[in-house]
């Protein structure tokens, strides 16, 4: 049997070495909850959708729209050029000042030349074999024609080194010539005062305008090159030209385009520096 002495004093050294340990983990947990919050969390900024990128979608695909019509132009243009130049291989056909003739149609005619009303084009590079030689420094000759029928049309003689109203080279008489029809190339960039004489300068080939100058019906034909006078104009100096770029211009509308949508995919909004929270 213990006495109650002995008995108080036992459960008053367990009582103490239970508060001991109670204190002693207190201060544990208060020292390990101060180590966690001292300790940085960073967060991982969240970046913003972008709308601002939405409405530049729409030009990677429109470059893309410019690029696929420019292969199909270019379709159309070799389509064209074909055209025109099985055209220029066809034997020449009566000319008929009625009828619409597409541009590079050989036709022949008969009559004489009114050399009172010489126009000149130019200036302009000689062409040999459809291609330009030296520099732009002479001039085509185009003279009134009067036909059989009476009717008046614009012939392109040739080129010539100098602007002259000398008569050599020129054709006296009824003749029976063959050329190919031209078009206008455009409007007038110039009209320059007569040279001398009653001779007069045109940039471009305005049929109209020089219709009216010389009274003669909006029809002009570039003389073959076997008409070519020896010491006067040179004939043939028709140039297949038909402006056809289109490749290059698929490239730089695709590569636009390319260039675009790797931008938009790459761009990113810098985000704003967040600092570390501290729980």
């Amino acid at each position: 049997m213990i006495c109650t002495r002995c008995k108080t004093s036992v459960l008053r050294i367990i009582r103490s070495q239970a508060n001991r340990y109670h204190e002693h983990r207190l201060k544990f947990r208060s020292h390990s909850s101060q180590a966690d919050k001292s300790k940085p969390v960073f967060q991982r900024p969240q970046l913003k959708r972008d709308w601002s990128l939405h409405p530049m979608l729409s030009i990677p695909v429109v470059c893309f729209c410019l690029g696929w019509w420019q292969i199909e132009r270019r379709k159309a243009k070799l389509q064209l050029i074909a055209d025109i130049e099985s055209r220029y291989l066809l034997d020449p056909v009566q000319l008929d000042c009625s009828e619409e003739y597409l541009e590079y149609t050989p036709v022949k005619f008969t009559g004489k030349f009114d050399y009172s009303k010489e126009f000149y084009l130019g200036p302009r590079h000689e062409i040999v074999d459809h291609r330009d030689k030296g520099e732009a420094g002479g001039y085509h000759s185009i003279v009134p024609f009067t036909l059989d029928s009476g009717q008046r049309i614009l012939v392109d003689r040739g080129y010539v080194s100098n602007r002259t109203d000398s008569p050599v080279g020129q054709i006296r008489g009824t003749v029976t010539l063959s050329g190919y029809i031209r078009l206008p190339e455009g409007a007038v960039m110039a009209s320059l005062a007569p040279a001398s004489g009653t001779t007069q300068t045109y940039i471009w080939r305005d049929t109209e305008m020089m219709a009216k100058k010389a009274d003669t019906l909006p029809i002009s034909v570039e003389l073959m090159s076997q008409h070519s006078i020896q010491g006067g104009p040179l004939a043939g100096q028709t140039r297949l030209s038909v402006y056809n770029k289109h490749v290059e211009y698929v490239i730089t509308w695709w590569g636009m385009g390319l260039a675009s949508l790797f931008y938009i995919i790459n761009f990113k909004r810098k985000p704003k520096s967040v600092p570390a929270v501290f729980k």
